[in-house]
Formats: structure tokens, C-alpha cells, sequence
């Protein structure tokens, strides 16, 4: 009988311990308490580009430097495939580079080609639906 009461008593305890943990677990942050970047493994990648230029080049590389492997028409919708930090500045090294000539650059596959283009000639977007939807007012 002894035996029982304890049983019941530490069946009782181990309850009451996971009722108060799962109750504190279940308190909500406040909003923007927690900002984290955009994980493309959670988020289902880096997401979809809209080109704002008219005719943008497709770099070899992320690099002004490199050369050129086709040009993309403003209103065109691509998946971004890769994301760097890459040059702006002709001729340097990306370790002597200075913060100002440093640039981040999207990885694209167009119809013919792929490579590299400046972030400044993109407009980005969470999904396909989303950039589709901008890119008419490009077009």
C-alpha cells in the first residue's frame, strides 16, 4: 500500500512538472523581439528577382570584371539560384577591396546562360506568384 501512494504521488509530480513546462513554453514573444535573415533552407530558398533595368548584363562571375554572358530584359522574372558578395570595381581583388566596392550578387539561370547579376538591378521577392505579379508594372 506504501508503494502504491508513492507511485501515485511520483506519477502526480511528473504531471505537475510537465504541465508548468508546457505552459511556459506556450508564452508568445513580443513582435520583433526575434529577427533572423532569411534562411533559404527554411524559407525554401533565396527567393525570385524581377529585373528593373532595361537591359541588364549576366556576369560571368560576381564581378564587374568578368565578362559578359547575356543580357536580361526588364520585367523578366527569374529564381535566384545563389547569393555572394562580390565587386563592383574593375581590376581589384576581392581582398583588397574596400566595403564601398563591395556589392552582393544573385546567381540566375536565364533561357541561355548562367551567372551573375547586381542586387541593385533586381527587385526580390519571397515567391514566384509575388514577383510575377510586380514584374507587370516593369513591362
Amino acid at each position: 500500500m506504501e508503494i502504491h501512494k508513492l507511485h501515485v504521488a511520483s506519477i502526480l509530480l511528473v504531471a505537475l512538472a510537465l504541465t508548468a513546462i508546457g505552459s511556459s513554453s506556450c508564452t508568445r514573444f513580443s513582435e520583433g523581439s526575434l529577427k533572423l535573415q532569411a534562411n533559404p533552407i527554411l524559407s525554401g530558398g533565396l527567393g525570385w528577382a524581377v529585373v528593373k533595368d532595361a537591359y541588364v548584363r549576366l556576369k560571368e562571375g560576381p564581378s564587374d570584371s568578368t565578362r559578359d554572358l547575356d543580357h536580361l530584359r526588364r520585367g523578366s522574372v527569374y529564381r535566384l539560384d545563389a547569393r555572394e558578395i562580390g565587386s563592383i570595381a574593375s581590376g581589384l581583388r576581392d581582398a583588397v577591396m574596400k566595403a564601398d566596392e563591395r556589392v552582393i550578387w544573385y546567381g540566375i539561370q536565364s533561357e541561355s546562360a548562367k551567372g551573375w547579376v547586381r542586387e541593385s538591378e533586381l527587385d526580390i521577392y519571397g515567391s514566384q506568384a509575388q514577383a510575377e505579379r510586380a514584374a507587370v508594372a516593369y513591362r
